[in-house]
């Protein structure tokens, strides 16, 4: 498991420069422009991010914004799939928190409840079917999401390990950090607090980043042993 880790990280400091350039594209257009589309423009750009993110892990591609070469026996880049997966992983659970919320709890205490629910149900809901999206991107015709389904337990405590405690971290000192930039008295429009938009949205790429690593390794373990298949490449081609 610290293998995962390990490789992530290695993974974020070689792609950082690229990362940051992304995240100061997306922090500059919401600070020139409106920010009220924020959520879903950075949600699908995260989401296009996830899959050469799942590629490297896959296949050992390396991410860069010019130049990205497939790596050699790797299935061409098709989305259409992996969008539409991702977005279910993250639609259905808000869908089942606004039903919660709205059965069990007043409208004043309807932000609450969704914090203390969006997550748990976003964790199962990644657990349970996560595995599809590697499975996805490598074009595995022979997975099948009862495999994934059995390794829920395994899946979910590597998530919370890995992801879960690096996105807390991070959560932590972006508060933190929120409350001396308002003891200095930076305003939220200004090149400073900018800055430190960009700074934050590039670090929190590392917590995506554990979340692929994490479901690529539990997808490659949902597959049959090499031997078992008789020469076949079930694995949905594991880089060397």
């Amino acid at each position: 498991m610290l293998k995962i880790y390990q490789e992530s990280f290695r993974f974020f400091r070689n792609s950082f420069p690229a990362l940051l350039t992304l995240a100061a594209v997306i922090e500059i257009l919401i600070w020139a422009f409106e920010p009220k589309a924020e959520s879903t423009a950075v949600g699908v750009a995260v989401i296009f991010l996830a899959y050469y993110f799942h590629r490297h892990f896959l296949f050992g591609e390396s991410f860069a914004l010019r130049g990205n070469t497939p790596a050699e026996g790797a299935p061409p880049l098709k989305f259409g799939w992996f969008l539409l997966i991702s977005l279910a992983l993250i639609l259905v659970p808000t869908a089942i928190v606004l039903t919660l919320i709205l059965a069990m709890w007043n409208i004043n205490n309807s932000f609450l409840a969704m914090l203390s629910l969006i997550f748990p149900i976003y964790l199962l809901s990644l657990s349970l079917f996560g595995t599809a999206l590697p499975a996805t991107v490598a074009r595995d015709g022979t997975y099948r999401l009862a495999q994934g389904v059995r390794a829920t337990f395994a899946t979910m405590w590597r998530l919370i390990l890995g992801p879960g405690v690096v996105g807390t971290v991070l959560l932590i000192g972006a508060i933190a950090a929120s409350h001396v930039m308002d003891n200095l008295g930076i305003a939220a429009d200004s090149p400073a607090a900018l800055a430190f938009n960009i700074m934050l949205r590039a670090l929190g790429f590392l917590t995506t980043i554990f979340a692929v690593a994490v479901l690529c390794e539990m997808y490659r373990r949902t597959r049959p042993e090499p031997h078992a298949t008789q020469g076949s490449d079930p694995a949905g081609h594991r880089p060397a």
